[in-house]
Order: C-alpha cells, then structure tokens, then sequence
C-alpha cells in the first residue's frame, strides 16, 4: 500500500495552496445528496456524512442545498442542480457531492435514490447545462470511478471514491472525506481551512490506512481528475499559526523549499516510488516548519 501519492503532494504544496486560497470561497454553491442505503445502519451514515459536508459547506457559503433520503429522488436532484446553474455568477464554483451506493453495469453507471435512478449520462447532461468554468463533483459512491470518463470535462473535477465501475463493494471513502471538514490534520497548509484537494487527500490517505489496518486487500482506491480543486470546504475552528518570518525557523523553511525544486528538478532520473516518497517526506517536513515545529 501507499497511502499518499501524488494527489496528496499537491494539497501539501503551501505555496501553491496559498496562492489560490479565497479565490473560490465565498462563491461556492453546491448540491449535497445523501442517497438511499439500504439498511438502517447505512441509511443513517449516510445522511450523518452528508449533513457534515453541507454543514461544512455552510459556514462559508449561503447556497447549500441538501437532499437527504426520501427527498433525493432523481427529478428533485436534477430540479435543484438546474436552480443551482441558474442561480450561479461568473467566477463561481458549482459544487455537486454524492453520498450512497452506486452500481455499474458494464454500461451504464446508477446512483440509489428512491424512484428511478440517475444515470452516468444523467448526471453528464444536467453537469454540462451548468453556465460556470469552475465545477467540483465529489461522487463518494461505490462503482463511482465509472464516472470519470464520461464526466471529464476541462473545467470539470471529478473525485471519485474508486477508480472504476468494477470496485462495486460499499465504499468507505464518504465517511473519511466528511471527516477531513472538521480535522485540523487535513488542513495541510494550515491556513485555517480544509480545501476540496485537502479533503481529497486525507480522505484517499485514511482509506489505504483503514484496509491496512483491516489486512484486507483494498476494494477501493480513489480518483481524482482535473483541474486543481482549491475550494474551501470547511473552516476549522482555530487556525495553527505559521512559523516566525525569521530565525532558525526561516532558514530551515528556506533550505526545504530548496530541496523540494532541487527534487522535482531531478524528477526525471529517478524511479517514481523513490520519487514521490522523498517527495512526501520533504513536504511533511516543511508543513510542520510553517507550523513552528521546528527541531
């Protein structure tokens, strides 16, 4: 297993987190839907993943709609995401997160809700109806991965919780990407914030752990595809301050960033495991500088 790869290293990269932070967070409108589960158990994680995203959402944002359950039906999901187009300016992000089960075919990808179920194609054509450049679809589902082909689009991210139709089990991804909203150890550039890309990262993280832990083989391994998605999710409750401007603690971030371009400027002459592994130790490395923990 290897837990943080390279979707993680760019939610770890401070600067270039921080050049984009703002850029999108007060300007995200989203649709959150908790499909059926099932089961009582999965009905209410569900639901319970699905309030902690918008409830993350919430506190940046005053355009959150949430469908939990019986409401979730598949006219109700395109109704509101038709209303969330046509409610969105220019420069905004338009934000789609599914929470449930998914199913795939061999054709056709299907997400539960009660009533007939919406298809990979339906949710392609209502997507695409949307006016913005800017969208995020979070599809934490089971068989979700067969989406990233027929959602791609060039101003479109879309994060999925396996990487194709064939991982069909019931995925755990959902509850470790609502979790990330409220964890500090998310905000990797410890700006105060968890971006959608933090999100991503933690929660692909947690699921390597969790199957590790388990010492089951991995029925699950996330996606990520697109443009960077930098728009803030959630806001935490404290924001860990960075390192002082000066002193030792200046002089080691400066010797990390150095190392890092001196890294990537090799990246070519190296095998991509030593790579990305390095790559990751550094960066760990210089969160924890900007937070102050310096040795």
């Amino acid at each position: 297993m290897r837990p943080l790869r390279q979707s993680v290293w760019l939610a770890l990269w401070p600067a270039m987190v921080l050049s984009a932070a703002g850029a999108v967070a007060a300007d995200t409108r989203a649709l959150v839907v908790a499909g059926l589960g099932g089961s009582d158990a999965y009905e209410s994680a569900f639901q319970h993943q699905a309030r902690t995203v918008a409830d993350g959402l919430r506190a940046l944002s005053g355009d959150v709609t949430l469908l939990l359950g019986g409401m979730a039906g598949r006219d109700r999901c395109a109704d509101e995401l038709a209303a969330l187009g046509a409610r969105a300016e220019a420069g905004d992000t338009l934000l789609l997160v599914l929470i449930g089960h998914g199913s795939y075919d061999d054709r056709h990808y299907r997400f539960n809700v009660p009533g007939p179920d919406p298809t990979g194609e339906d949710l392609a054509r209502w997507l695409d109806a949307w006016p913005v450049q800017r969208q995020l679809v979070v599809a934490a589902t089971s068989a979700s991965g067969a989406l990233q082909p027929l959602l791609a689009q060039p101003q479109r991210t879309v994060m999925t919780a396996t990487r194709s139709g064939a991982e069909n089990n019931a995925s755990v991804f959902a509850e470790h990407f609502a979790a990330a909203l409220a964890d500090s150890g998310a905000d990797l550039d410890k700006d105060g914030y968890v971006s959608a890309e933090e999100a991503f990262a933690y929660a692909e993280n947690r699921v390597g752990v969790h199957y590790a832990t388990a010492g089951s083989m991995a029925t699950e391994h996330p996606l990520s595809a697109g443009p960077r998605a930098t728009a803030r999710l959630a806001r935490l409750d404290a924001a860990p301050a960075f390192a002082a401007g000066g002193g030792a603690g200046a002089g080691r971030i400066a010797e990390l960033q150095a190392a890092i371009e001196a890294l990537r400027a090799d990246k070519d002459s190296r095998d991509s495991d030593s790579y990305y592994a390095e790559l990751q130790r550094l960066l760990i490395e210089l969160a924890l500088a900007r937070r102050g923990d310096v040795p």
